[in-house]
C-alpha cells in the first residue's frame, strides 16, 4: 500500500536527498516547523518503510578497484532464495529482482579483477537456481540520483489528472 506524502514530508524527504547528515534542528528552521515535528515525520516515514537513509561509499576512492553489475536468470520458483543468499554476500551491495530478459540486478564491489572471476564463478554461480550471470564493468559513476521526489509526484498527479479528464 502506497503512504500518501504530503507538502512537509516532501520537504523533509528533499533536504535529506541533498544532505542526509542534515539535523533535525537544521531541517525545521528551513521547514518553518518544530525539531519534534521533523523528528516524527522522519520515524513515521521509516517506520511506514517509505524512507531509507543510506550510505554510498565510493568503491574506487575506498580501495575496491571493481565495480560491476551481475544480470542473473533464474530458475523459476527460486528468485526469493537466490536474493536472499546474494544478499548475505560481503561483496553485494546492492540486489534488485526486475522483468525482462534477466532477473536478478546485483551490485558488486571486488577488490580486482581475479576477486571478481572467484566471487562469479565460486560463489555467485554455485547458489542454488542461478542459471547464467553476465557481468559489466562499472568504469565511472557519472551520476548518482537524489532524486527530487517532489516533481515525480506533481508529475503523476498531474498525468492522474489528465486520463480523469
Amino acid at each position: 500500500m502506497a503512504v500518501r506524502l504530503d507538502d512537509l514530508d516532501l520537504e523533509i524527504v528533499g533536504m535529506l536527498s541533498v544532505d542526509g547528515r542534515a539535523s533535525y534542528s537544521e531541517i525545521s528552521k528551513t521547514v518553518g516547523v518544530s525539531v519534534s515535528t521533523v523528528r516524527n515525520r522522519v520515524t513515521q516515514m521509516r517506520e511506514a518503510g517509505v524512507l531509507h537513509l543510506n550510505v554510498w561509499l565510493d568503491p574506487y576512492r575506498s580501495g575496491l578497484a571493481i565495480y560491476a553489475t551481475l544480470l542473473l536468470r533464474v530458475r523459476a520458483g527460486q528468485l526469493e532464495a537466490v536474493t536472499s543468499k546474494l544478499a548475505e554476500l560481503d561483496e553485494v551491495g546492492y540486489v534488485a529482482t526486475l522483468t525482462g530478459g534477466h532477473d536478478v540486478l546485483a551490485d558488486v564491489f571486488c577488490r580486482d579483477v581475479p576477486h571478481l572471476s572467484n566471487l562469479i564463478h565460486s560463489e555467485v554461480q554455485a547458489i542454488d537456481g542461478v542459471e547464467s550471470v553476465t557481468s559489466y564493468l562499472v568504469t565511472d559513476v557519472k551520476y548518482e540520483s537524489n532524486l527530487n521526489i517532489r516533481r515525480v509526484i506533481d508529475k503523476l498527479g498531474s498525468a492522474d489528472d489528465e486520463s480523469e479528464r
